[in-house]
């Protein structure tokens, strides 16, 4: 397995893709629920998760979405951390309706291409967590090598999700607000951050 930095067509961290596409009156509006929905979550301590219990810091995270971005990683994170690129046999990336970003769903004859970050800190497992949507659940996943790896799974019954998601779907439909978006949820992030400092 190779280890890379980038599988994003706009490498450059610091320059959004091209603006955004005809749905981008949309996409705005959907985004700027979506960061009312994450700035209602509490604040996550560094060893702790609003989830259901606190992360196994020694597994890595299975991206498969707008967190194989490197845009995306750089917004949230100060730096995009190494991965590897990998995929999750019996997992599928799913188009949620009227979102830009996927779900991951069980699907049996499907293979969802990712990246493994090994290498996540604390600090930065807490920021990520905050900006997931808060409907996803953290579950173990294993990866093609046979490791595994924790990913954020959606909660659905996966059916009715027929469309299978690319990075195309944010690129052409408001990348700019996406990093926008990410940009303001960190902010939020930090605030709360120093208040419970």
């Amino acid at each position: 397995m190779s280890t890379t930095t980038s599988n994003n067509p706009n490498p450059n961290p610091n320059t959004p893709a091209a603006p955004s596409g005809p749905g981008s009156t949309k996409i705005a509006g959907k985004l700027e629920l979506l960061s009312r929905q994450n700035r209602s979550q509490p604040p996550l301590s560094s060893s702790s998760s609003a989830r259901s219990s606190p992360f196994p810091t020694h597994l890595g995270l299975f991206a498969y979405g707008t967190l194989t971005i490197d845009a995306v990683m750089h917004t949230l994170l100060d730096r995009v951390p190494p991965s590897t690129l990998t995929s999750a046999p019996g997992w599928r990336a799913a188009g949620l309706p009227d979102l830009p970003y996927p779900g991951l769903v069980a699907d049996p004859t499907s293979v969802a291409p990712g990246r493994a970050y090994n290498d996540l800190t604390k600090r930065e497992w807490a920021i990520l967590d905050s900006f997931e949507n808060p409907k996803y659940d953290v579950a173990r996943v294993t990866l093609a090598s046979g490791a595994e790896a924790l990913a954020y799974i959606w909660p659905a019954d996966p059916p009715a999700l027929t469309t299978t998601w690319t990075v195309d779907f944010i690129d052409t439909e408001g990348m700019e607000d996406y990093l926008a978006m990410c940009v303001e949820l960190r902010q939020d992030w930090e605030s709360q951050r120093s208040k419970t400092s």
